[in-house]
Order: structure tokens, then sequence, then C-alpha cells
């Protein structure tokens, strides 16, 4: 492992993905939608695909002056995956599923992992969901963090350079001091960009870190082991 832990002061967490199966969640909720409405639920891992896809597709175009929060995107990302993959939802069942797809359910370790880091550590969970869910992620998962900073306080998403630089400014912290905790190798780069430290969390549906991150874990937890044995 090549970090100074002592040196850390807090830790910047990412949710969606890596706290919380935003992509089971999603799944879950489409296919319990699908059979509620009477159709198969073949269509779902074909929907919640083009679901994300399309979200990818429009955050970067709703940044800045003409910024749309991500309870929006989403709606609109639902309405053109559900056409595309041919379900048969309508108004309110889509309406529904779009709610229920922003508040997913932690991983399994996740409220355990923040627990024990939480003890030690600093933890601002930062994120492209709004307030309003991660409130309700933290509520509904039992999750311990510090403080949560949706990016929509600066009207962008990650991996806006201005999203990471919201963390730093509000911590006031120093070079090398903030380890950003994410599963996606593209928001560890940008942290690291930004003068973080980065600690890569595998899990399942995101690509490999490759060994370029600072600290690399199976888990939550087992970065939570890691990083509390180190005095």
């Amino acid at each position: 492992m090549s970090l100074d832990v002592p040196k850390i002061s807090a830790l910047v967490l990412d949710v969606l993905g890596t706290i919380v199966d935003e992509r089971g969640h999603r799944l879950a909720e489409t296919r319990s939608a699908l059979e509620a409405a009477g159709e198969s639920a073949e269509p779902a891992d074909a929907l919640v695909d083009a679901w994300l896809d399309r979200i990818d597709e429009l955050m970067p175009e709703a940044g800045g002056q003409e910024f749309r929060p991500m309870d929006e995107l989403n709606r609109e990302a639902l309405d053109a995956a559900a056409e595309s993959a041919g379900a048969a939802l309508r108004g309110s069942a889509l309406d529904d599923l779009a709610a229920a797809a922003l508040v997913p359910r932690p991983w399994p370790d996740a409220a355990p992992g923040l627990g024990a880091l939480a003890e030690r550590f600093n933890t601002v969970a930062l994120s492209n969901s709004t307030a309003r869910a991660l409130i309700e992620i933290a509520r509904g998962g039992g999750l311990r963090w510090h403080a949560a900073l949706p990016t929509e306080l600066v009207r962008c998403y990650k991996p806006d350079p201005a999203a990471y630089r919201l963390v730093l400014d509000l911590l006031r912290a120093g070079e090398g001091e903030v380890l950003m905790v994410a599963a996606h190798p593209w928001d560890l780069r940008a942290a690291a960009a930004q003068g973080m430290r980065t600690a890569y969390v595998k899990r399942e549906g995101c690509p490999d870190a490759d060994g370029e991150f600072d600290v690399e874990s199976t888990s939550l937890a087992a970065l939570a082991a890691e990083l509390l044995a180190t005095e």
C-alpha cells in the first residue's frame, strides 16, 4: 500500500456503485414493475443498461448554467430506455420506478465498513445523486457518514473538477490529506488530478483498477480493515 495512512484526515466516498448496488437495485425494481404490469421481466436487463447508459450521456450536457438535477435526468433516461427496450410501462408505473431507482440498497458490507471507518476518519459522501436521495439512502441503509455533498451544490456532475474542489475547499485539506474511495477508475483518476489520494474498491460490474491507485481492496470492509490496521 503506497499510502501514508496517518496523514489522511478524511475519506471522500463515492456512493452510486461504491456504497450502494445501483445496477442491482434498478434491475430488481424494474423486474418488479414489469411483473406488476402483467409483463414479462425479460426486457429488464436491456432496459436497465440502456437507462444507465442514457444517464451517462445526459450528465455532461446538464452542468453549468443549464444545470438539470439528477431526478430529472433519471426520469428522462427511463422514458428513452423503456421505449428502446420495448417495455410496456407507462405513466405512473414509470414515475414510481424512476423514484424507487434513486434510493438504491447498500452493498452488504457498506454499513459495517462505513461504521468502522467513521470511528477513525472524517467521512464525506460525494455523489452525483441528489441531496434528498442521499438522506434517504443513509437513513434506509443505516449508513454512517459525517457529511453528504451532492454535486448539484456546484451545478455539475463528476468527473467535473468542480465536484472534487467542492469537498477539498470545504474540508480545507492539505495535499495528501484526503483519500477518495470509489469503485470507478474514472472517478478516482479525476480525484487524483485534483490532489486526492485514491482507494479503489472492487464492485460487481465495475472495471478493474489495474494497479493504478494507492490502495486496492476487494470490498469496503476489506478497505476498512487495511486502513485501520495501519498506525
